[in-house]
């Protein structure tokens, strides 16, 4: 019900926030049109003054029409989640704010994300859904990548990150993927990065026999060197293997979604039919994939592509499109809730000290 009042209020308040959408969307395509007017007078003025040799700052003056009609998009997108999706998160008892997020110490701490160059987060929501305490953020992964023009970041991975604290505990920590995806988004390729020793080694090695002069401590020499080049290769490949056995589970329905990861005893304990069945639930309505880690008293959630509060800018404001927002954003949570539900299991049974009729080691915090 404080969601619909909410929502309601919001309606009222959609027709200035409309106009502004429309006005900014006017003023940012007006400045890059202009853009070309701009490098053409730009270039008249530095001819005209003989500023030939401030080539550079030509370049830097032509980019300003084009970077202020993004600044006037990222202000209204700004504004708009602030104006939206606060009062709605209120609602609900949840605190959000836009500009902030998880920190990278807090992320990597789920042992879902893979090593990056670059971390950027935003979007913070905090509250509970009883008994579960969360926060969450949007993230966006980034690798240093060297171009013939110098360093550039690519985005390899971006997503949502779920942190949610239990009334239980777990024992050893349990791991779910996305099937053959592996335990974390792929960073790098290695089986790309350990060509370049490969093809080091035999050109350097067809080279030395061509020419005849071949010798053992050459070769000794060329190896040491494939080897020292292969050692970065190998430790991406380590850090993305899984750390722990695979666990094969009887529901064809869960193994063709997922691979689980973890103690035999303790995985099978938590993904009992119940639970399996939620898990692809989750990810038929997700329509995404996702990541999972239980362990302690926590529960980890990394799903791919999830932008929850982010309003479309050519979409106009009214009922229709707020209702669709709404319901995007709070999707996730309810359906994770309603897993955590089936996870957290229980709680009367875990008091009892049994868990899925077995004898269980899990114990309330």
């Amino acid at each position: 019900m404080a969601l619909e009042s909410a929502a309601r209020a919001l309606e009222a308040r959609l027709a200035p926030l409309e106009r502004e959408r429309r006005r900014t969307l006017r003023y940012a395509l007006a400045l890059l049109l202009a853009t070309p007017l701009w490098a053409y007078f730009l270039a008249f003025l530095f001819q005209v003054l003989h500023l030939d040799s401030l080539g550079q700052l030509w370049v830097a003056l032509i980019a300003l029409p084009p970077a202020a009609a993004f600044a006037l998009l990222a202000h209204l997108r700004t504004k708009l989640k602030g104006k939206l999706a606060r009062p709605l998160a209120k609602s609900l008892g949840f605190a959000y704010t836009p500009q902030w997020g998880l920190p990278w110490k807090e992320a990597e701490a789920s042992g879902l994300l893979p090593p990056a160059d670059r971390y950027e987060s935003e979007d913070l929501l905090e509250g509970e859904i009883p008994p579960f305490a969360f926060r969450a953020s949007d993230l966006a992964l980034y690798e240093k990548v060297r171009t013939k023009s110098g360093t550039r970041y690519r985005r390899f991975f971006s997503g949502a990150l779920y942190r949610l604290k239990l009334p239980f505990t777990f024992p050893q920590e349990v791991r779910i993927a996305p099937q053959g995806a592996g335990l974390t988004p792929k960073a790098l390729t290695p089986g790309n990065l350990l060509l370049i020793p490969l093809v080091f080694l035999t050109v350097g090695l067809t080279g030395l026999t061509r020419a005849g002069n071949l010798q053992a401590h050459t070769l000794y020499a060329f190896l040491a060197l494939a080897f020292l080049l292969t050692l970065p290769s190998l430790y991406a490949i380590y850090r993305q293997a899984p750390k722990k056995g695979r666990v094969i589970l009887e529901s064809g329905a869960f193994e063709r979604l997922f691979d689980v990861y973890g103690d035999q005893v303790e995985a099978r304990k938590l993904l009992t039919p119940r639970v399996q069945e939620a898990l692809v639930t989750f990810r038929r309505r997700l329509g995404k994939p996702f990541w999972a880690a239980f362990g302690g008293s926590e529960a980890w959630f990394l799903i791919r592509g999830r932008n929850r509060f982010e309003p479309s800018l050519l979409r106009p404001l009214n009922q229709k499109t707020l209702r669709g927002y709404v319901e995007a954003w709070t999707r996730d949570l309810m359906e994770a809730k309603r897993l955590l539900e089936a996870v957290g299991l229980d709680l009367e049974a875990r008091k009892r000290g049994r868990f899925g009729g077995e004898d269980a080691t899990w114990g309330p915090v």
